[in-house]
């Protein structure tokens, strides 16, 4: 069963129309949250890519051009908006035995399926959890129109048409349709427990160095993880919209029951599959502009950076090989190096990595051998993920995690879980970290924490 919805409007931008059709949104989202309380998870994606393209010459192995072999995956991610709320969920959890969730994520495809993965090291801390739905609410917002679908999984239907008749009367209502204005002011009372102590992390960064001056690792991504003091960012799905509206990060991902939280501000994609093609887009490099958005002139002190180059080229290298690892041979290819992508007032260099998936590969078996991933964890893999346990004194949590949802098809797409605020067993906090090189300087890494928390956490409206 599904019903649809469409609403049409004068040809202006996704983002645009996003903010035109907040105030409906918000009260279809306010009227899901009464019905079904903790049982819904929201994913939220902003699929136009603005930025500045890396000039290319003919010493890099790579294009701007996108190959036709892999034209599929990106050909319609332009100018869109895609927003998803599954609806009356039940939620598995994996603690002990990680292999069953993965096994889970294999031979269980019955979309919508969403899930949350915490990074492995040898001090777990959180559990994995798989989310199923019993139906979903998908909005697509493009440069001309609105359109609303309810797909049910297995839903009773009088649930079904007693919600649709509630989503047409808001439809109808023309004062709905008026962009949100409320004021969104910084949120003064999350603040984190402890401050991010710059002796501790240049100490940490510093250690990190000597561990590659001696061969051990090439780059390793150094984080420090924290306790909040208020727990407001879990309190209801309106107010998560409202300051996703805010910041628009290209990802917005929202769920929270008794036990587990997330509010997620992220800008990276991991993995992302469409019809057997596969891409990973890591993010490294951040530079802020003085600009009220990031101009050329930004991408090109980003280029210039030496150390933002290396550390970039080494995860690209890492994850071309990560992708062999589930790739056919000879598939893998880089597409639109160094990318400078605008994100708020952020320039951050993206690459995409892309190759044709093996015929036994899928979503399980990708995550089971690509996992930690390569941008928030460092070159040599395995060695630097060592280091990383040794120096890091706080467990990362959700920190650095995975968020995906899988599609019935098998197509599937993840999210990595920085720029957010989580709930655990050791209650709410946030993570934040950075690429290290033997380039780095450790003050201007310490810089960077910075820069990367106020990214988000300071933009969460007051009445969260």
């Amino acid at each position: 069963m599904t019903n649809n919805l469409k609403i049409s409007y004068e040809n202006k931008s996704s983002i645009e129309n996003l903010d035109y059709f907040s105030q409906y949104i918000s009260s279809l989202s306010s009227i899901l949250e009464e019905y079904f309380n903790h049982n819904i998870a929201c994913h939220f994606q902003l699929l136009s890519c603005n930025g500045y393209e890396f000039n290319i010459n003919q010493n890099f192995i790579a294009t701007n051009s996108i190959p036709d072999k892999y034209y599929n995956i990106y050909s319609d991610e332009n100018d869109t908006v895609n927003l998803r709320f599954f609806c009356n969920t039940q939620k598995h959890s994996y603690r002990e035995n990680l292999n069953e969730f993965y096994v889970h994520l294999k031979e269980n495809p019955e979309s919508p399926l969403f899930f949350v993965t915490p990074y492995e090291n040898s001090k777990k801390e959180e559990d994995s959890y798989v989310l199923h739905a019993k139906f979903e609410i998908k909005i697509h917002i493009t440069h001309r129109e609105m359109s609303l679908s309810i797909l049910n999984h297995s839903e009773e239907f009088d649930i079904i048409n007693e919600l649709w008749e509630k989503i047409e009367h808001i439809s109808n209502q023309n004062h709905s349709f008026i962009p949100q204005t409320k004021h969104l002011r910084a949120n003064n009372n999350i603040a984190l427990k402890e401050d991010l102590l710059k002796k501790d992390i240049v100490d940490v960064i510093e250690k990190a160095k000597n561990f590659m001056n001696k061969g051990d690792c090439y780059l390793a991504n150094l984080t420090s993880t924290k306790e909040l003091t208020n727990s407001s960012p879990f309190k209801s799905i309106p107010n998560f919209l409202l300051a996703w509206l805010k910041i628009k990060s290209r990802y917005g991902i929202y769920y929270a029951d008794e036990n587990v939280g997330l509010a997620c501000f992220s800008p990276e994609r991991f993995i992302y599959s469409k019809q057997r093609v596969i891409t990973t887009e890591p993010i490294k490099g951040t530079l802020k502009s003085q600009a009220e958005s990031p101009t050329y002139e930004d991408a090109l002190t980003i280029w210039a950076d030496k150390k933002e180059i290396y550390e970039h080229t080494l995860v690209v290298d890492l994850m071309r090989n990560d992708l062999n690892l589930v790739c056919k041979a000879g598939s893998v290819e880089v597409y639109r190096p160094f990318y400078a992508r605008k994100a708020g007032q952020l320039v951050q260099m993206q690459s995409s990595v892309l190759g044709i998936l093996k015929e036994n590969e899928n979503l399980g078996s990708c995550l089971e051998k690509m996992l930690p991933a390569g941008s928030i964890s460092g070159t040599p893999k395995k060695r630097v993920c060592e280091i990383i346990t040794k120096l890091e004194n706080i467990t990362r949590g959700y920190y650095t995690g995975v968020c995906g949802v899988l599609e019935k098809n098998g197509d599937f797409d993840s999210t990595i879980l920085i720029r957010s605020v989580y709930k655990g067993k050791r209650g709410v906090y946030c993570g934040v970290g950075a690429g290290i090189t033997t380039l780095s300087n450790a003050v201007n890494e310490y810089e960077e924490f910075l820069i990367k928390l106020n990214s988000f956490l300071h933009s969460i409206e007051s009445s969260l």
